[in-house]
């Protein structure tokens, strides 16, 4: 999982700053943060069911924002050479993120093995609470990641 972590933080040039919210506190683990509802304690239907309503809410707004060709071109799998695993990544501009009411950008960065694309390794929300730091969870277990 470290190499995976690792990987995707590298492809994507992810900057990760520790989990801290605007009032400057530290917070391990979230349940939801506006439209991200994280899967933090829930049964595996639940979970299910709240991953398909979040990627949903994120490929329409992906779709609106950028158009449905882009939509397309972000949800192709990219798998490098070598490796045992591929990554998808959707970004969006979403409202309600960190309590406020201001267009946030968000990234998602699905992690799958590399022979089984319906296998998620990882699912990764980053989101950017301060205009200079980046915060990226584990979105089954709203925890922080960090390499």
């Amino acid at each position: 999982m470290r190499l995976i972590l690792t990987a995707v933080l590298c492809c994507w040039a992810l900057s990760t700053a520790s989990a801290q919210d605007r009032r400057g506190y530290a917070q391990d683990t979230v349940i939801s943060d506006g439209p991200i509802t994280y899967g933090t304690g829930m049964n595996d239907a639940d979970r299910q069911k709240a991953w398909k309503h979040f990627f949903s809410v994120l490929t329409k707004a992906v779709a609106s924002q950028q158009g449905q060709d882009a939509l397309g071109v972000k949800l192709a799998r990219r798998c490098v050479p070598g490796q045992d695993f591929c990554t998808t990544a959707l970004d969006a501009t979403l409202v309600g993120i960190g309590g406020t009411q201001e267009p946030t950008k968000v990234l998602v960065v699905v992690v799958t093995d590399v022979h089984d694309q319906n296998k998620q390794l990882l699912r990764m929300v980053c989101t950017r609470p301060a205009k200079d730091k980046q915060v990226c969870r584990d979105w089954s277990t709203g925890k922080p990641v960090t390499d």
